[in-house]
């Protein structure tokens, strides 16, 4: 079984057994895409329409949803306004899983104290100690669709993001970007769109002085998925940094990823990233500039299994299934395990 089938599975069995939707909720649904419209399978991993907003947990539901309806931010793939319906969702993990760290720094402290250190959580907007789809103040790279940005939306952003003093008593602005079951195939190349992206961060990739070594790839190379993306979050908290966005004297990127998720790391779509290495964090640990070996760490979602941190429910959904040890020892090849 493949690390996406099992979670679907593991999805399937919390949909099945959770007091937290309502019976008509755990009908099999099918899939509304990006494009607002259903497909034509139904799917146990995937809710009822009319009832998508159970898809974020009970505990961060009513904030979640305010905050992305103050602030203009889009759900990926969402139902009338609100998040997807699927349950394999990475935008809905993130909001599930730190979305109580909006109010509450002490969640905050207790996910990531040890591997950064932090000391004190400060606002990083008024009344929030964590914020989602953070794009920044400023427009580094000229990402403004006539002149307005959208968190979230065609522009470089990370899902989410917060302020702290660490034991090294700086004051470091964190960006949070959050991977489920992501992997990525070969794109097509688009000249018109390769342009305008050469356009806007040729000069930041070639810097001798940036966070990214440029001459290892062809820039065409760098706009294949997950590295475009890579790129560009490094670069927006090397600007920030330079900034001193937020009065931080550094900025760095936490990548959230499962270790099981083997198929993100063979995302390497062309024999130039084969070239350099056999794996999508191989490759990326050979751009990113060893002058800054502490502006990205790579962090295990399974640390948020802790019901100090998120909650019983969150535990339910994407860390068990809900079986005894004795039915986990009898599964088949078709289930998931805890």
């Amino acid at each position: 079984m493949s690390f996406v089938d099992d979670e679907r599975a593991r999805a399937t069995a919390w949909k099945s057994r959770t007091d937290t939707l309502p019976e008509d909720a755990k009908r099999p649904a099918p899939y509304i895409g990006k494009d607002g419209e259903p497909g034509s399978k139904l799917y146990d991993f995937c809710l009822p329409i009319e009832f998508a907003e159970y898809n974020l947990l009970p505990e961060v539901r009513a904030d979640a949803l305010g905050l992305f309806a103050e602030l203009g931010i889009p759900w990926h793939a969402t139902v009338s306004g609100g998040p997807s319906n699927h349950l394999l969702s990475s935008q809905v993990q993130c909001v599930n899983a730190l979305g109580q760290m909006i109010a509450d720094p002490a969640r905050l402290v207790a996910a990531f104290g040890d591997v950064l250190g932090t000391v004190d959580v400060l606002e990083i907007e008024p009344g929030r100690c964590l914020t989602f789809e953070y794009i920044g103040p400023t427009d580094f790279f000229g990402e403004a669709d006539r002149g307005t940005r959208v968190r979230g939306a065609k522009c470089t952003s990370v899902d989410a993001a917060f302020l702290h003093r660490t034991r090294e008593n700086l004051v470091e602005l964190v960006l949070v970007e959050w991977k489920y079951t992501e992997s990525y195939r070969r794109r097509t190349a688009e000249l018109r769109k390769d342009q305008v992206r050469a356009g806007r961060y040729d000069a930041a990739i070639g810097d001798p002085d940036g966070p990214v070594n440029g001459n290892l790839l062809p820039t065409e190379s760098l706009f294949d998925e997950p590295f475009y993306q890579l790129v560009r979050q490094q670069l927006l908290a090397h600007a920030l940094e330079c900034a001193g966005t937020h009065g931080a004297e550094r900025v760095r990127v936490v990548h959230v990823l499962p270790a099981a998720n083997l198929a993100y790391q063979a995302s390497l779509a062309r024999p130039e990233h084969r070239a350099i290495g056999d794996s999508v964090s191989a490759v990326w640990n050979r751009l990113r500039r060893p002058t800054e070996p502490d502006r990205f760490l790579t962090l295990d979602p399974a640390i948020f299994l802790d019901p100090s941190i998120t909650s019983a429910e969150y535990i339910s959904r994407y860390g068990c299934d809900g079986r005894t040890d004795d039915e986990r020892d009898n599964r088949t090849a078709e289930e998931s395990t805890c």
